[in-house]
C-alpha cells in the first residue's frame, strides 16, 4: 500500500509539467520542480535542526519524502516536456 501511495505522488509530480506544455516560455515547466525541491529542503531542514516530539518528527520526515518524491517526478516530467517541445 505504501509503494502505491509513493508511486501516485511520483505520477502527480510527473504530470504537473504537462499542465504548462502550451505556455510559450520553456523555462516555466521547471518552476514546479524548483518549488517542490525548495519545499523538500525546507522540511528536511526543519526535521533535522528542529526535531519534533515522537510522531511529529516522523510526520516532518514524511513530508520531506512526499515533497522530494513529487519534485523528482516533476523533474522527470520537465525533461519529457523539454524533449517533446524541442522536436
Amino acid at each position: 500500500m505504501e509503494k502505491m501511495f509513493f508511486f501516485v505522488l511520483f505520477l502527480i509530480g510527473l504530470l504537473i509539467p504537462f499542465l504548462f506544455i502550451k505556455v510559450k516560455p520553456s523555462w516555466i515547466v521547471w518552476v514546479p520542480s524548483f518549488v517542490l525541491f525548495i519545499a523538500a529542503i525546507a522540511f528536511y531542514g526543519k526535521a533535522e535542526f528542529f526535531p519534533g516530539e515522537g510522531m511529529a518528527d516522523l510526520a516532518e520526515r514524511l513530508y520531506f519524502i512526499i515533497f522530494g518524491l513529487t519534485a523528482i517526478g516533476s523533474i522527470v516530467g520537465g525533461l519529457i516536456v523539454h524533449f517533446l517541445k524541442n522536436k
